[in-house]
């Protein structure tokens, strides 16, 4: 037997389910035009068009709307083919899917904690922006930066946050940034690129207009594609970068990072970051183990970020 085109398949039932491609890219954690692309392919596989475009969305044809019970139950029974396979696996392995700069700047300088209180884990972190799947592939949990998920998974908001700029103290005082000032012309900027499908980010346009900053030269400076690079950089005094607080907050905290405009001037995000695990899979000890020793560590980050916030400037 062969079976191609999964990707597609899990994009046409997302589609199906939810009725567009904007819900189902929100299921996916992709892009609306990557849903439509997915189910293009497959489209162009079949040789016949699986949805009518309308002028106000999409409407499957009558011969996709029959199959949809199969394509979800066929979805449900790999997850549970996976969860029997999943027993078998070694006790001491634990998985987890993060996003890149999630693992770079946040969750590196704690691991070894973890490891102090499980010296036999065999423990995978895949620190990777890919479109992860957790009811078909092996990954015991997820962290992910979006909105809520799917009914099958089960989240626990970890924390949200925040946009703002950032520079090395030395770099603040060779330049006279502080909250007063409201131009940022002649200022080296560092701009990263690519961030995130959050409608609610900002870059330095954006984040400048909210604070009645001047526009001029406010697009100016270098790009990095990797928040880990622009961080660098900055630590480096080699310019302000506009970042999330959560991946600057450890350089921050050590003092490597300043923020100079203050903490009140920052833009929320609407997305969160949460911890994600397939709803109903049983959790092995190991995993529940992980699972609170994780609620820790935001616990303390969550306090640790409410007191930044009120005497970072104090």
């Amino acid at each position: 037997m062969q079976i191609s085109h999964l990707n597609a398949l899990r994009a046409l039932e997302a589609t199906l389910r939810h009725g567009s491609f904007s819900a189902a890219a929100s299921e996916l954690g992709i892009t609306p035009a990557a849903v439509g692309q997915r189910v293009r392919s497959l489209e162009d596989f079949l040789g016949k068009k699986l949805f009518e475009r309308t002028s106000t969305g999409i409407r499957a044809l009558e011969d996709v709307r029959q199959i949809e019970p199969l394509v979800t139950n066929s979805f449900s029974g790999l997850a549970a083919a996976l969860d029997q396979l999943r027993a078998g696996l070694s006790s001491s392995r634990l998985s987890v899917t993060l996003p890149a700069s999630f693992v770079e700047n946040w969750l590196s300088p704690l691991i070894s904690e973890f490891y102090q209180r499980h010296a036999e884990v065999d423990l995978r972190l895949e620190a990777s922006n890919r479109d992860v799947d957790l009811l078909t592939e092996q990954f015991d949990f997820a962290v992910r930066y979006g909105s809520h998920p799917i009914d099958q998974l089960q989240g626990e908001v970890l924390f949200g946050d925040y946009v703002l700029p950032v520079c090395s103290p030395e770099f603040a005082r060779q330049y006279g940034i502080d909250p007063g000032l409201r131009s940022l012309k002649g200022i080296p900027l560092i701009h990263i690129m690519s961030r995130t499908s959050d409608p609610s980010w900002v870059g330095f346009e954006g984040w400048g207009s909210a604070f009645g900053f001047e526009q001029t030269n406010i697009l100016d400076g270098i790009q990095y594609s990797k928040v880990s690079s622009g961080l660098q950089s900055a630590i480096a005094g080699q310019g302000l970068v506009l970042c999330g607080l959560v991946e600057a907050f450890n350089a921050v905290r050590s003092g490597r990072l300043a923020i100079p405009f203050g903490p009140s001037m920052r833009c929320a995000t609407d997305y969160k970051y949460r911890l994600l695990r397939v709803r109903g899979r049983t959790m092995s000890k190991l995993q529940a183990d992980f699972r609170e020793w994780f609620l820790e560590k935001v616990a303390d980050f969550n306090d640790e970020l409410n007191n930044l916030m009120i005497d970072v400037h104090s």
